[in-house]
Formats: structure tokens, C-alpha cells, sequence
């Protein structure tokens, strides 16, 4: 076997597997087992916490307090300063929430199974089990993300969450889905067992 063939084959797959099967892992396990969130049924009230104000705002924002017992003309109390940072980190964390129309969508079957799907799935692709299946199920929970979430937020991800990361989970997929798991998998060792069962044994010569 070639390189060239080795990487297509089996490299690139596994590669690939990986890094989506971990991903999906930790957002399952996240739905799954994170604080009220019922086992995944009710994972969809809060997203998880990825917007937080910058850590060099609140920073400044404490060495202001810090320095006003210093200074009896600052703008601000301390009591303010300690309102503007709660308000700063409600105002981020309300750009994790799930739309409220969108909550209303995802019941808590729909929820269960994403977080399952999430979880399992990603299972499954690590091990390169079902892989274009489970790849396919991951394609539509994300297809499902932007649809309900991320699109109104624009593409980037860093201004607001957009779905830039939804799309590449998606063409992570979309590949997956074309070239299967690899050799490295246990599709292809499944494969080559019901193989080996299906042929026929071969007469013995006289």
C-alpha cells in the first residue's frame, strides 16, 4: 500500500473520527450530566457558559474598587463597581440562552435525544462504529443548531456565537459520511468478518 493510499484509507478517517467523536463526547457528556439538566431533558435552558466579559475589563474593574478607599474623587463606590460587573457578566451570559422560541421547539424528547445522540454518537465515531451513520445523525443535530440557534447570531463565532463552528462540524461530517471510518475501525473489522462468514469454503482437491 501506498503513502498516498495509507493516508486516504486509513489516516484521514481516523483523524477525523477523533476530533469529532471528542467533541461531541464532551457536549453529550455536558447535556447529559451538567447541573438541572435532567439527564438531557432539559439541557436546552442555558447553553453552556462560553461568553463571558473580557478578563482584562474585569480586572480593571477590580483595580478600580481597589484603588478607591485611594481616591475620594473616583466616579464610581465600590457598591457600584460591583453592579457593573454583575451586570456585565448577566448581559454575556444571556447570549448563551437558547431563544425562547426555540426552547419551546425542543421538548424534552428532542433534547434527550441530542444529548444522547451527542454522546453515543460520539462513542461510536471514536471507536468507528456505524460511523457513516452516526456521522450523519451528528450532521443533522447541527444542521438543527443553526436552524434554531446560531444563525440569528451571524458567522462568527466570536461575535456573538455564530454558526461558523456548526459549519465545520458539519464538513467534518459531510467527510466522514463519504469515506466511512477508515481501516482503523471497527466498521471495517465487522466488515471483513462478514466476509470471512460468506464465503463459501473452497472444495479440497482429490
Amino acid at each position: 500500500m501506498s503513502n498516498e493510499s495509507l493516508t486516504r484509507s486509513t489516516i484521514a478517517p481516523l483523524i477525523l473520527r477523533l476530533a469529532l467523536g471528542a467533541i461531541l463526547i464532551y457536549h453529550g457528556v455536558d447535556k447529559v450530566r451538567g447541573p438541572n439538566n435532567e439527564w438531557g431533558a432539559a439541557w436546552a435552558v442555558t447553553m453552556p457558559g462560553a461568553h463571558r466579559p473580557p478578563q482584562e475589563v474585569m480586572n480593571k474593574l477590580d483595580e478600580m474598587a481597589e484603588s478607591r478607599d485611594e481616591n475620594s474623587k473616583a466616579r464610581y463606590t465600590r457598591d457600584e463597581i460591583k453592579r457593573i460587573k454583575e451586570g456585565l457578566s448577566l448581559a454575556y451570559a444571556q447570549e448563551d440562552r437558547v431563544p425562547e422560541e426555540a426552547r419551546m421547539e425542543l421538548g424534552a424528547g428532542v433534547q434527550v435525544a441530542v444529548a444522547w445522540g451527542e454522546l453515543l454518537g460520539g462513542i461510536a465515531l471514536v471507536l468507528g462504529l456505524f460511523t457513516r451513520l452516526s456521522a450523519l445523525g451528528a450532521l443533522i443535530i447541527q444542521a438543527g443548531a443553526i436552524a434554531t440557534v446560531t444563525w440569528a447570531r451571524g458567522f462568527a463565532g466570536a461575535q456573538g456565537g455564530g454558526y461558523e463552528y456548526n459549519l465545520a462540524l458539519i464538513a467534518i461530517c459531510l467527510a466522514l459520511v463519504i469515506s466511512g471510518g477508515g481501516r482503523l475501525s471497527v466498521d471495517r473489522l465487522l466488515l471483513a468478518t462478514h466476509k470471512d462468514q460468506a464465503t463459501p469454503p473452497q472444495p479440497v482437491a482429490a
